[in-house]
């Protein structure tokens, strides 16, 4: 299997652009903390300046890597396919970027796992940047500053005696159901067998196995995944002042299988 170097950026080669609608199939919750009005919710969503809640791109990228990471290290596969995913919270030799002595001059950067490339690591900068959804409202929805959150009870239950601990209870906000957030995802340098596994990461996530958000066990964060279309450009047509090739949805479809292909035949031993 040839050598491939994580810490590509010194050349750029291509980037792609991928935009879609996550669509809140159940209501979700980005917690912003405790609040700071007397009349807020105890536990209110994240906001943007409008007030408008958000899915911020860190707990996205967060979701969508740690899927990827247990489907990879549970898949067993030989060592010499590369798909491997390491413990970044181990703080030893098995960890891509550790470094006993603190000298980064003797940190390897091409010997990292599968997703310390796509994803990055402590010394590598990620391959893939997710923007922040930013909730789709009509100029109506603005003008009138209506957002669709919801402010639901919960009570705090001892699990020892199964009933309300204590008569506590609190109050929470969600973002209601059908909610609807403009994605983007941009990728420099990218791999086809590695935007396979981002490919199953969206996969997972569409299909209800990844959830974003809090609350998950009690239904939240369930989302609908919906691609409008990808822009990929060379470095050649930057210099050149091109946009690039645009892509449909369809023949999005069709580059998502072509990934998904590269990674099979990677994992197969295939180059």
């Amino acid at each position: 299997m040839a050598q491939e170097r994580a810490a590509d950026f010194d050349r750029l080669e291509e980037r792609l652009v991928l935009r879609g609608q996550l669509v809140a199939r159940t209501a979700l919750r980005i917690g912003s903390g405790g609040s700071g009005e007397l009349d807020a919710a105890d536990l209110p969503v994240l906001r943007d300046s409008e007030g408008a809640p958000f899915i911020p791109g860190g707990s996205l990228k967060g979701a969508i890597r740690s899927t990827i990471e247990a489907l990879v290290r549970g898949a067993g596969l030989p060592t010499e396919s590369g798909i491997r995913a390491c413990d970044p919270l181990l703080e030893d030799e098995s960890t891509c970027g550790y470094h006993k002595s603190g000298d980064r001059r003797k940190v390897s950067t091409d010997t990292h796992c599968a997703l310390c490339q796509l994803f990055g690591s402590r010394v590598v900068a990620s391959h893939v940047r997710f923007s922040d959804a930013m909730l789709v409202r009509s100029e109506e929805e603005r003008r009138e500053r209506i957002v669709p959150v919801e402010i639901r009870d919960g009570v705090a239950i001892d699990r020892d005696l199964k009933r309300v601990h204590r008569g506590h209870k609190y109050d929470f906000e969600v973002v209601s159901a059908g909610s609807n957030f403009a994605l983007e995802v941009f990728v420099e340098n990218p791999r086809p067998w590695l935007m396979g596994l981002l490919a199953i990461g969206f996969d997972q996530l569409n299909d209800g196995f990844t959830a974003i958000g809090g609350f998950t066990s009690r239904g939240l964060g369930r989302v609908d995944l919906k691609w409008d279309g990808m822009r990929r450009v060379g470095a050649r047509e930057l210099l050149e002042n091109r946009t690039g090739i645009a892509l449909d949805p369809d023949a999005m479809a069709l580059e998502f299988g072509r990934w998904r292909e590269a990674l099979a035949a990677r994992a197969k031993g295939g180059d």
